[in-house]
């Protein structure tokens, strides 16, 4: 198999000890996010903490939140009716302590060994000795308890793997001033990124905090319907450089038509230079889909070493939403696929010209000179700051040449410097040979490769870190200032707000979302909201004759999608036979308000092999936490479903209960990219209506 480089330009197309703590955790992929657009050092992000609850296809047995999951549905229902634990009354619980130094933080970490499995010493020991943060080693005590319980300001605990033998509850203190030690990143880390259930002391969850938001960002004033997930930024800090794991851009999104703002679909060559004690310089090419929500990056190490995360000169990095593929391509002609998940979407192409994100800042730097390709070039500059690092990015736009766009007349980004990674020093990014027409067949790289989840080698990383660290004269103790050891890029008193008033940007852009769009002015004129919903309540019994008569249809959605239906009056029973000509995940869902992808009740399908699995779900949010298998006799209304495979298709087929077609039935569809469930793509749902003659 031909590799993506065959020359340097070419530009062709479950046990306990594995329990990752989920402050840590959130911790690192937030290092990861600090570094918002490190090109190929964002592709080599070790650490992820996206969890998929409830899905057929289950988590790596790693993850944390595994066996929390997977544990029996009738325990899972008598957890839930024990009255809710108080934040103290985990102090001192189980077997002892875990305490660590956060190799990232360099902050005192304190776990409760709360489960049933800790109770054979060496089990604990062992877990403790490695408790899954990368070149983490704790300490464990026997019947001790976290200080952190009888400080003034106790935040709170963070239960991993709650009411199971793997239960583990670390213990937080707020620290104010210190964004790292607030209550918010302190409640996002364990529930969004850690997959805990956070109790609070201190730190109660605030429904209303901005900063746990997500933001659509469209122009002030706009009334454009928007699609779920559209323009949609990821939630807290990580919306200063990125889109939701489950977004997509289009031209509603804000400063769409900025000169500024990068084409939804471009891609360039790239050279980028760190310039840490060990400078490396790598040559490459991007790719960008935003309205799919898709990034491809190749990259080929021309100067410098091979590290734990540059581990082959010839490599390939593809984020797509909610994952990572990352190949690297061997000088023996093999090579080796690993999967991880991602906390964000991609890039999204505004990032730097607004100051979204959650307590970002953005400054417009003015015109001046710099060297590209041999010569003075006459560039607009751009910078925004990162306040978990206390960091900043700058980027330098094309002054003295317009880009022919599709979307009309851009600026090309020419240089762009991001503040180091853990372990990676400053980034020099460089583009050339910019272009917006490419085939989507650069996305499909890895489907003919064996891709596998990745195994982090934390022994090596430990090393790395602990060498860096002397290079950079930093000693490991709670001084250490900020999460990038190795940065020049930090905040001074010359980071001011500032505005471009002679560049085509608007700065007044932004509309809260609290997990759902806000309804535009004209959504909220039409009756959809009062009018009848779809059924989506489910009985045990037929409900009976219905006076509609009997019925049958057909609808070619697109070129991947159709569905059939019949209805049967005689039992009120409908159905329906939806194909997907596809390899891939597959859902058909009933919402109670016409064509939302939720509040919905669903049938989702999921290849694995020549098989397909399949189940009902209830979709109450657009997260993925949102999508919860139904158990028990709720069956939604949904008697009965199969799915199988026809070939290469994916055919579901659902029988389902509706006795008056008075208003037509909403059923929405979404596809997947591949087989393992996650994101759709904006071009991947859906929605048609069933009824009488339709």
């Amino acid at each position: 198999m031909e590799t993506p480089w065959s020359s340097p330009w070419s530009s062709s197309s479950s046990s306990s000890s594995s329990v990752k703590l989920s402050m840590a955790r959130f911790l690192f992929a937030l290092v990861c996010l600090g570094v918002v657009v490190l090109g190929e050092v964002e592709g080599k992000c070790p650490y992820h903490a996206l969890w998929m609850p409830n899905s057929p296809h289950k988590l790596p047995e790693d993850h944390p939140s595994m066996k929390m999951y997977t544990v029996d549905v009738h325990k899972r229902r008598a957890l839930q009716q024990e009255p809710t634990p108080r934040a103290a009354d985990f102090e001192g619980k189980g077997v002892g302590t875990c305490e660590y130094v956060n190799p990232f933080t360099q902050g005192q970490t304190c776990v409760q060994m709360t489960g049933s499995s800790y109770e054979d010493e060496a089990a604990a020991k062992a877990w403790c000795d490695a408790p899954g943060l990368p070149g983490a080693v704790g300490t464990f005590t026997k019947g001790g308890s976290c200080a952190a319980f009888q400080d003034e300001n106790f935040a709170g605990v963070c239960v991993n793997d709650e009411g199971t033998p793997q239960e583990t509850a670390s213990a937080f203190v707020e620290v104010p001033g210190n964004a790292l030690a607030s209550c918010t990143t302190t409640i996002m880390g364990c529930e969004t990124f850690g997959g805990g259930a956070w109790i609070g002391a201190k730190c109660v969850k605030d429904e209303d905090d901005e900063s746990m938001k997500n933001v659509i960002a469209v122009p002030e004033g706009s009334t454009t319907p928007l699609a779920e997930g559209e323009c949609k930024l990821q939630a807290g800090i990580a919306g200063g450089g990125h889109m939701d794991m489950n977004a997509f851009w289009t031209s509603a999104c804000a400063n769409s038509n900025s000169s500024y703002s990068m084409p939804r679909r471009w891609q360039a060559d790239t050279r980028t230079i760190t310039t840490q004690k060990d400078r490396s310089v790598t040559v490459g090419h991007v790719w960008y889909d935003l309205e799919n929500n898709r990034r491809r990056e190749d990259s080929f190490l021309v100067e410098g070493e091979l590290n734990v995360f540059q581990e082959a000169k010839n490599s390939t990095f593809l984020h797509f939403g909610p994952r990572f593929y990352m190949i690297d391509w061997n000088e023996d002609g093999t090579h080796k696929c690993t999967i991880a998940d991602s906390p964000v979407g991609i890039l999204r192409p505004n990032w730097i010209i607004d100051a979204e994100g959650y307590d970002a800042v953005n400054q417009y730097l003015g015109t001046e000179y710099m060297m590209y390709e041999g010569n003075y070039r006459r560039v607009k500059k751009f910078r925004k700051t990162e306040p978990l690092e206390d960091a900043y990015m700058i980027q330098s736009f094309d002054d003295e040449e317009d880009w022919d766009t599709p979307e009309g007349k851009k600026r090309r980004p020419l240089n762009r410097q991001t503040p180091g990674a853990p372990f990676q020093g400053d980034a020099v990014n460089q583009y050339f040979n910019h272009s917006t027409d490419f085939s989507d067949d650069v996305f499909d790289i890895y489907k003919v490769l064996d891709c596998v989840e990745r195994d982090f080698n934390r022994t090596e990383f430990a090393e790395r870190q602990e060498q860096l660290a002397a290079e950079q004269g930093v000693e490991f103790d709670a001084s250490a200032p900020g999460l990038n050891l190795n940065s020049s890029f930090h905040v001074d008193s010359g980071v001011l707000d500032v505005e471009c008033k002679e560049c085509d940007i608007e700065y007044a852009v932004r509309s809260v979302d609290g997990g759902k769009e806000e309804e535009s002015p004209d959504d909220i004129e039409e009756p959809a909201a009062e009018a009848e919903p779809a059924e989506s309540g489910g009985a045990a019994v037929p409900p009976g004759a219905s006076n509609t008569p009997d019925f049958e249809g057909s609808q070619e959605v697109n070129d991947e999608v159709s569905v059939e239906w019949k209805y049967h009056s005689a039992n009120s029973t409908l159905m329906i036979t939806a194909t997907l000509d596809k390899d891939a995940w597959f859902s058909i869902a009933f919402p109670e308000i016409e064509c939302l992808m939720e509040p919905a009740v669903s049938v989702i399908a999921i290849p694995d092999g020549d098989q397909v699995l399949s189940n009902r779900y209830s979709i109450n949010s657009h997260a993925m936490s949102g999508i919860q298998e139904m158990v028990g006799d709720d069956e939604g209304g949904i008697p009965s479903f199969s799915a199988g495979k026809v070939g290469p298709k994916v055919v579901i087929e659902i029988q389902k209960y509706v006795e008056d077609f008075s208003t037509p039935l909403s059923v929405t569809w979404a596809r997947g990219f591949e087989q393992k469930l996650g994101y759709h793509g904006g071009n991947g749902k859906g929605c048609l209506s069933i009824a009488p003659g339709a």
